[in-house]
């Protein structure tokens, strides 16, 4: 009775710790969006200082708010671990990637090594793949001052061996017992010094066991430490034909010298090279040898045909050895270039590429499939003819029009019902920002009052965490007085069962704080449309209709939602198309640059749209796009952006017969 009674009060303790820190986070994403507000203002360079440091201190509590939410997850049996197909190469790529530009700054190099036998789509739960990851990398790159961070993935067995070795400041023999217990920090000195709470560990440890794997500390010879864990390989049998193998045929007598100070990347980017089929090659890590290594090869008939020449090297860095290449008249034919970067160095160099000394760059960590492509390329000089699709003349539906800030929501009238002053500000602010017409209620009583006093607003944004009515309650109540406009559930929540429960209540959508200028903007571009055509407003739901028939556009299933009207469906697809194609041109920008919670809520606004318009395959790599976005998988990203887009042309094509079809009708 005592252990019931204890475990009891552990889950009343649990709950009641978890229900604060989700207060907790509501004030801390309260300062993040109104240091968002201050950085559009008149600043000087101190002003921006104290911002800047504002905002970093707001990112750490709201880190730490979250870890310890996922920490009592955990250890509650309400904690489920997802099973889908993802890439386990790309995605530990990427979360590399997440962390290489603050590890180069700090002047550490950082390796990707992986063994290519293991297969590429396995079943897991990314996003707590992804987590363990990070938090040993970050780690990694945190407790290192000089040398370099190597993460290995290899297969043993029928498991995954991933290894983080650093060169840092090491742990000592008593402390590797209790380095993975809860809160567990060192030594007291470091934590003042590097700060944390010792919560990344235990988290990493508790997922790798609910995985069924193993995890543990070890020396490295190099000084430092070796984190590792192992995942087991499970399979889903019905993915074994999405495996995106890179294949490449290498050109015959290819022979390729890398010159880099650190043998452990130079052998890295030579098992790359071995998997495209290419053998001859030698690397050196001494700079001032290379002209004499080009030589050696031309005199004995075999010359290298491409140098890789990293940038940055103590002897001699890529730009100045570059130069002296070049100026070696003893060199019959100069070989082919390219200089090897540090992922976020190259601009201060940027200058130096007007030299044109080299024939392109390749950006560490090295991945295979930059390697290949860059290959590839070399192969297809001679047939670099580009073809492009032929499309429809669709050039009616498919005009870009930029949409000025002011216009966004210019005259549409929306309700924001939130009960914390300052979160309402905020959101009013924005709003009024976009044009539109702001009404005010501040709990979910008053959110109703407001509709009954001005039923022709369009929009509610409802917080869910109100006093007198929550915004679930006022929803319910507004849906059975038949009121039809748009409500967006605006919470901090992330959990996906209550999502489910605001959409059976009625609301179309959610927003998650903290209330951002582009996530407003997003939901708005999203809604607004269908604002503007009420025919639609009775099939809005948060997820767009499950079907097992996807296809570039259900034409039938449109003109079904539209009730057969053909001038409606035509000025919606019209919408649909410009609205796309200003999403898609963002989504390219948000690609290149990583913005990783952007293309989260565009991969969002693109599935929704699409599904509104029946285009289910369109909605289904929109909705991949989403998921990729948010395990920081920028290949899968860059991937299901080009799937999007190939599967729009054919979305055009269609649309365009179906637009000229019924012109020809009408004449």
């Amino acid at each position: 009775m005592e252990n019931s009674d204890s475990l009891s009060a552990i889950d009343e303790a649990s709950r009641y710790l978890a229900s604060t820190l989700h207060e907790i986070r509501t004030p801390i994403q309260t300062i993040i969006g109104t240091v968002e507000l201050l950085q559009d203002t008149s600043m000087d360079d101190e002003q921006r200082e104290y911002i800047r440091q504002i905002q970093f201190s707001a990112d750490v509590l709201l880190d730490l708010a979250n870890n310890i939410l996922d920490f009592t997850k955990i250890r509650s049996d309400q904690f489920k671990l997802e099973s889908v197909p993802f890439n386990i190469v790309e995605l530990t790529e990427q979360v590399v990637d997440l962390i290489s530009i603050e590890a180069f700054n700090r002047g550490l190099e950082i390796i990707t090594d992986i063994d290519f036998s293991i297969p590429s789509i396995i079943c897991g739960d990314p996003v707590r793949i992804q987590q363990i990851i990070l938090n040993l990398l970050k780690n990694a790159v945190k407790f290192t001052n000089h040398g370099y961070i190597h993460l290995e993935l290899k297969k043993t067995g029928q498991n995954i061996l991933f290894t983080i070795k650093d060169t840092g400041i090491g742990i000592k023999k008593e402390q590797k017992e209790k380095i993975f217990t809860n809160y567990y920090q060192g030594d007291i000195s470091t934590y003042r010094r590097f700060g944390g709470t010792g919560l990344g560990l235990s988290i990493s440890k508790n997922l790798v066991h609910l995985m069924n794997g193993r995890i543990g500390v070890k020396p490295n010879k190099d000084e430092g430490s070796i984190f590792w864990f192992t995942l087991p390989i499970v399979k889903n049998p019905g993915f074994e034909n999405f495996e995106q193998k890179e294949t490449f045929q290498a050109q015959k007598n290819s022979k390729i010298l890398i010159i880099d100070d650190n043998q452990t990347a130079a052998n890295s980017l030579i098992k790359i090279l071995n998997a495209a089929g290419i053998f001859d090659i030698e690397s050196t890590t001494q700079p001032q040898n290379t002209i004499q290594l080009i030589l050696d090869a031309e005199s004995q008939k075999n010359p290298f045909n491409l140098v890789f020449i990293d940038m940055i090297m103590p002897a001699m860095d890529g730009w100045h050895l570059a130069s002296e290449i070049h100026n070696e008249k003893k060199i019959k034919n100069t070989p082919e270039l390219y200089l090897i970067v540090p992922e976020g160095q190259m601009k201060g160099e940027a200058k130096m590429k007007m030299l044109n000394w080299f024939e392109g760059y390749l950006y560490k960590p090295l991945k295979r499939k930059k390697v290949f492509e860059l290959l590839k390329e070399r192969t297809d000089k001679k047939n670099n003819n580009i073809v492009e699709l032929e499309l429809a003349n669709d050039d009616m539906i498919m005009t870009l029009e930029p949409v000025d800030d002011s216009s966004v929501a210019k005259n549409k009238r929306v309700l924001v019902a939130e009960d914390h002053p300052v979160n309402s500000k905020l959101i009013e602010t924005f709003l009024r920002n976009f044009g539109a017409d702001v009404f005010l209620a501040e709990d979910g009583q008053q959110a109703v009052e407001q509709i009954k006093q001005n039923p022709n607003i369009e929009l509610i944004f409802m917080d869910i965490q109100m006093p007198v009515k929550n915004g679930v309650e006022a929803t319910v109540e507004l849906r059975k007085s038949g009121y039809k406009g748009i409500i967006i559930a605006c919470t901090a929540n992330n959990d996906s069962n209550d999502f489910e429960t605001y959409k059976k209540s009625g609301i179309n959508d959610i927003l998650v704080k903290p209330f951002k200028s582009n996530t407003i903007r997003t939901i708005l571009e999203k809604w607004i449309p269908i604002i503007d055509l009420p025919v639609l407003k009775s099939v809005t739901t948060l997820e767009p209709e499950n079907s097992a028939k996807k296809t570039a556009w259900d034409k039938e299933d449109f003109l079904d939602t539209t009730g057969g009207d053909i001038a409606s469906s035509i000025e919606i697809l019209k919408t649909f198309a410009k609205q796309t194609n200003r999403l898609l041109k963002e989504t390219e920008m948000a690609v290149e640059a990583k913005d990783f919670e952007k293309l989260r809520m565009l991969g969002h606004s693109l599935k929704g749209s699409s599904g509104t318009v029946s285009a289910k395959l369109l909605a289904e790599y929109a909705s991949r796009l989403n998921i990729t976005a948010k395990t920081g998988d920028i290949a899968g990203c860059r991937f299901n952006l080009e799937e999007f887009k190939h599967e729009y042309v054919r979305f055009k094509k269609l649309v365009a017969k179906f637009i000229r079809s019924e012109q020809a009708v009408k004449k």
